[in-house]
């Protein structure tokens, strides 16, 4: 993606994400908004209702008031009329009660007995007339006996209310007067009516009232669930404070009713529709993505102009330091952009004096690199021919190391014998030697120096010549390694160190007398039974460790055919690829026919086994081994067990004939 897509993508993210998110907080807010406008509905219905209960209650009082104070003052008028015109008080209370639309009134003596009423055919007294039977007797006494002016008498069954007032003289003038009238009030100022005239006010769809024992008092609008209405409602009463819960229609609110001491005395459940937020934030949502598409489309417009601008000279750079890359860069093509004033004029001119600086280095390394190839190229000449001459002199040493080891045994029918040596390098440090001692001892020998290479090679031609000399003084095997030992320990200026075995056959006896500086021991292969076993050790150190030294010597019988094997550890620590080394048991196991087969078959089963169990690994040092097998002695017709020897002689030459084949 480029760097201009990136900016309008980055640009064109950030804008809706904050148009997004600023929709989200107003349509919260919004929600909020109508939720606490529901809440504030729902407390000044509650507010309504209670000064209304108040007022109404007030205003039938008051009516009540006003009704008895008239009741009493007309009472109080007609006591005024003069006792000559009591007889005419029965037409007077009559016309009183049809002007005044009065259900009845009377008057009455001191012993509360009727005198005139307002009912009846007017006379004076009417006969089977009595007072109604709700009327206070005790307030009617302290009336006619003069104890008080005026008091009220209470109402009958008909829901009239009386009025008592004192004649001056003794008696008492009673009127009566319905309560309708205080109904009309009550009814007219109801809560049905009032929570009718609050209905429909902002989408509101129902209105309930309770009292403080969850009793509903009125109940106005669409039908609600009384269990849904009512847990609201105590929720609201017992936390004195709106209650709110929205379902997937409606929204109610519940707030409690406080008398003016503060106390909730009620509560009012108002349901809303859902419509009005619901619209809300649908037009939210409209206005927000109709925002969002304009916004894009400017900031994407915007950014666009403003991603070329930048990106411009980010081309610009890329371009150069691709072309600087491929050593086209020409400096001045960056001119343009470095004049600006901007950091990215700054990178410009840093560029260019690095591109400049860069191409006079790589000038001037090119020529000294062109220098340095004439310059190496005679020295690999001079190199290559010093190879070739150092390798033809390896070659030469190899050959003459070669030839310095013995490649036959000395001929004599008591044995027959083969070796071979592979070095791990152009020379090796092992070496093999047999030699006629005297005419009946031949002495064999096997060793390793340490190390490879030259230095080596030339150790081990010191040793193998110190050896045969000091063996051909016709002393012990012991003896001989001892002398040695002190002879390499004077002529050892590399501190090198050479792991020897000597021994020495009697042709006529088969006895071998040996002693081993610190070697690997020879094996010997029972020609009876084919066993495989290490010659016994003496215990030696290798020679030209220190002076001194002494090496003690052993000997055992070599039978006839027995076979003797010689190696060094370069056939026991063979390591294939994966590390693992050939071992003496895999040796053993290669020598189980060495009974049955001539020496050179031994050899080469040794040596094909080596190589089968290393395969492509590098050779890790130097491979030699040494076959010496013992025939027995060569008897006259005369002595005793000539046939015995000459049988076991022809059985030996038999086998070698056959392998040869």
């Amino acid at each position: 993606m480029t760097l201009t897509r990136r900016l309008i993508f980055m640009v064109a993210a950030c804008i809706t994400m904050a148009v997004i998110t600023l929709s989200l907080v107003f349509g919260w807010l919004g929600r909020s908004a109508l939720i606490e406008q529901a809440s504030s509905q729902a407390q000044t219905v509650a507010r309504i209702v209670a000064e209304s209960a108040r007022l109404t209650e007030i205003s039938l009082e008051e009516m009540q008031q006003v009704i008895s104070n008239d009741l009493s003052n007309l009472a109080f008028a007609v006591s005024r009329v003069p006792a000559p015109e009591k007889q005419g008080h029965g037409t007077l209370l009559a016309e009183i009660a049809a002007r005044g639309n009065l259900p009845a009134l009377w008057i009455v003596d001191e012993d509360l007995q009727i005198v005139a009423s307002s009912v009846g055919d007017y006379k004076a007294v009417v006969n089977g007339e009595s007072l109604p039977a709700g009327l206070s007797k005790p307030a009617l006494e302290a009336l006619a006996q003069g104890g008080r002016f005026t008091l009220p008498l209470g109402g009958s069954a008909d829901g009239a209310q009386f009025v008592g007032v004192r004649i001056e003289g003794g008696g008492a003038i009673i009127a009566g007067q319905s309560m309708e009238i205080l109904e009309t009030v009550r009814t007219v100022n109801s809560l049905p009516v009032l929570l009718g005239a609050l209905l429909n006010q902002n989408e509101m769809q129902s209105i309930i009232v309770f009292d403080d024992d969850q009793k509903m008092l009125a109940s106005v609008g669409e039908d609600v669930q009384d269990s849904q209405a009512k847990g609201l409602a105590a929720a609201a009463l017992v936390a004195t404070a709106p209650r709110l819960d929205i379902s997937a229609d409606r929204v109610f609110v519940a707030a409690p009713i406080l008398d003016t001491a503060g106390i909730a005395i009620g509560s009012t459940v108002i349901s809303q529709s859902r419509n009005r937020l619901n619209q809300m934030l649908f037009d939210y949502l409209v206005y927000g993505l109709g925002t969002i598409g304009l916004v894009l489309a400017g900031g994407i417009g915007a950014a666009a102009v403003f991603a070329s601008r930048i990106a411009r000279p980010v081309a610009e750079m890329t371009r150069a330091a691709r072309e600087m890359d491929g050593r086209k860069f020409k400096p001045e093509s960056l001119d343009s952009l470095a004049c600006t004033p901007d950091e990215l004029g700054v990178l410009a001119r840093v560029f260019q004096n690095m591109a400049i600086e860069v191409q006079a280095r790589e000038e001037h390394l090119e020529s000294q690199v062109r220098a340095r190839t004439a310059e190496l190229h005679q020295k690999n000449l001079l190199l290559e021919e010093t190879q070739r001459r150092v390798e033809a002199e390896l070659d030469a040493a190899r050959t003459l190391q070669a030839a310095i080891l013995p490649q036959d045994l000395p001929d004599h029918p008591a044995y027959v014998g083969k070796a071979t040596m592979v070095p791990a390098r152009e020379l090796g440090g092992d070496f093999y030697d047999f030699f006629m001692i005297n005419e009946r001892d031949l002495g064999i020998v096997i060793a390793d120096v340490s190390g490879k290479g030259v230095p080596a090679a030339f150790f081990m031609a010191i040793s193998r010549t110190i050896l045969q000399a000091c063996a051909r003084d016709s002393i012990s095997a012991g003896e001989c390694l001892g002398a040695a030992n002190d002879a390499l320990c004077a002529q050892n200026p590399m501190d090198l160190f050479v792991t020897t075995f000597y021994g020495i056959l009697n042709t006529e006896t088969g006895v071998l007398t040996y002693a081993n500086g610190g070697h690997n021991p020879p094996m010997i292969v029972r020609r009876g039974d084919g066993s495989v076993a290490d010659l016994p050790r003496t215990g030696g150190i290798a020679l030209g460790v220190f002076p001194g030294a002494k090496y003690k010597q052993a000997s055992v019988n070599l039978s006839e055919g027995d076979t003797l094997f010689l190696y060094t550890d370069g056939i026991s620590e063979a390591m294939d690829s994966a590390g693992k080394e050939f071992t003496e048991e895999r040796l053993r196991a290669a020598l189980q026919t060495a009974d049955r087969v001539s020496v050179d078959r031994v050899l080469d089963d040794v040596t094909s086994a080596v190589e089968t169990f290393v395969g492509g690994a590098e050779q890790s040092d130097d491979i030699t081994c040494l076959v010496v097998r013992y025939n027995g002695t060569q008897r006259t017709d005369g002595d005793n067990g000539s046939d015995g020897s000459e049988s076991g002689l022809a059985v030996v030459r038999s086998l070698e004939n056959a392998e040869e084949a």
